[in-house]
């Protein structure tokens, strides 16, 4: 504002001195040279205006980059997170089936230790850890990759001892076997008959995810999404559940 003053007095004396125009004329240039400081120091402030946006664009472009770095971060955290848990839980399942065996072996060498001490009462001798030690055995090779020979023990365990709390498990690992083997027709086969026939078990979930994992294998993209939506829908809190968000997010399918 002081530059506008100042170039109106300028303006004005030179005029004066000049005598070529009236007092009138002089107010009303001393007028427009004002109107034309305000557009100037309008223009400046907007000017300034946009280099504040322009910086503050700036600053959130960056502060979004780092954040998406962060959830991809945290995401592939999660991810080698939830196979370990896998791997600790197939661990913890074999550890404890070793210790029901060696319960059930120190039961039978108590047994045998007393029919050995009491000679005249003969009885026959049990053999209450076969049923362990062959699922024991089965899973061992499944562990070791021998794939054909942990269905074959699976397959024997189900046939003689189809009413025990680990026939279901043993179904859902000949499951496994074959998804191992890319045989994806005999998993799908297995987890739907683990599915039919225990329906309260705990391998359901699991079961099911593979299943659905499976039907994609094969090609089988409309059957495959929706086995994977009534995983989330059927055990929403399970370890599967967020699988089965992750496989269809790589599939392009919102889950609401």
């Amino acid at each position: 504002m002081r530059t506008n003053r100042f170039l109106a007095f300028v303006l004005a004396t030179a005029l004066a001195a000049l005598g070529c125009v009236s007092s009138g004329d002089v107010e009303l240039l001393h007028r427009e040279i004002t109107d034309v400081g305000k557009r100037v120091d309008d223009l400046a402030r907007a000017t300034s205006g946009k280099e504040d946006v322009a910086a503050l664009s700036r600053t959130v472009s960056q502060q979004t980059s780092q954040l998406l770095k962060s959830n991809a971060d945290i995401q592939q955290e999660l991810r080698a997170l939830r196979e370990q848990m896998e791997t600790l839980q197939a661990a913890l399942e074999a550890t404890n089936q070793r210790l029901g065996q060696l319960s059930q072996e120190l039961a039978a060498a108590r047994e045998k230790l007393q029919a050995t001490s009491a000679p005249s009462v003969p009885s026959p001798a049990p053999q209450p850890s076969e049923p362990a030690q062959l699922y024991n055995s089965a899973y061992e090779d499944y562990m070791r990759g021998n794939y054909d020979l942990a269905i074959q023990g699976f397959s024997d365990y189900l046939r003689r001892y189809p009413d025990t709390e680990l026939a279901d498990n043993a179904l859902y690992w000949i499951g496994e076997c074959y998804y191992s083997k890319k045989d994806f027709d005999k998993a799908i086969d297995a987890f739907t008959q683990l599915l039919n026939t225990y329906k309260t078990s705990d391998k359901a979930a699991a079961a099911l995810l593979k299943k659905g994992f499976a039907l994609q294998e094969k090609g089988d993209r409309s059957q495959a999404v929706i086995n994977l939506q009534y995983v989330i829908f059927e055990y929403p809190a399970s370890p599967e559940a967020g699988l089965a968000k992750e496989r269809l997010a790589k599939l392009g399918v919102k889950i609401k």
